[in-house]
């Protein structure tokens, strides 16, 4: 199984989607830069897309729903002793209360992993990414901006959120004193 991910605006990512309503697509708003997620066995219908191959996985994406997408850059020689100290982790946030699926997504064309975790909603993913067995689970990731981080990883990682419902935009309080 494969995983694709296109960015862009949301009307873009939204036009995609519609326009290939056979296929398994998923668009992911996050602000002012939306991802398309495309699951298929086969080839996308992006142009340029991540691509991913899944390595790993618990439960299956459902609709609706909060995101959270890891990204992992693992220097070349590195990448499969990553890719199997993960797949062999028992992670613990697969128990928490609001968790619904997991995919370990090894890079195609790259060297950046991705992490993608579906939650039901910000406050179960928040309450699991505050707990002791975050720093077990992702120990990779460093707790501060000085943490040294491991020497397998190219660049430091990051975790992106983002919800399957359009953000409402949040218009900037007027300045009346002028």
């Amino acid at each position: 199984m494969y995983v694709y991910l296109a960015t862009g605006t949301a009307d873009f990512m939204e036009h995609l989607q519609a326009k290939y309503k056979k296929e398994n697509m998923t668009v992911l708003y996050g602000g002012q830069q939306s991802v398309l997620m495309h699951v298929t066995e086969g080839k996308t219908k992006f142009a340029t897309p991540q691509s991913f191959e899944v390595v790993e996985a618990v439960g299956e994406f459902e609709p609706g729903g909060f995101y959270a997408i890891t990204y992992v850059d693992i220097f070349e020689d590195s990448q499969l002793s990553f890719e199997n100290r993960l797949k062999s982790k028992s992670f613990h946030f697969i128990n928490e209360p609001g968790f619904i699926a997991y995919k370990l997504l090894k890079p195609i064309k790259s060297t950046v992993f991705a992490i993608i975790q579906q939650w039901t909603g910000p406050n179960s993913y928040q309450v699991w990414r505050d707990s002791a067995d975050y720093a077990v689970d992702f120990d990779f990731m460093g707790n501060h901006e000085t943490d040294r981080r491991p020497t397998t990883l190219a660049v430091a990682p990051y975790t992106k959120l983002y919800g399957t419902a359009p953000v409402e935009e949040v218009e900037e309080d007027s300045d009346d004193r002028f």
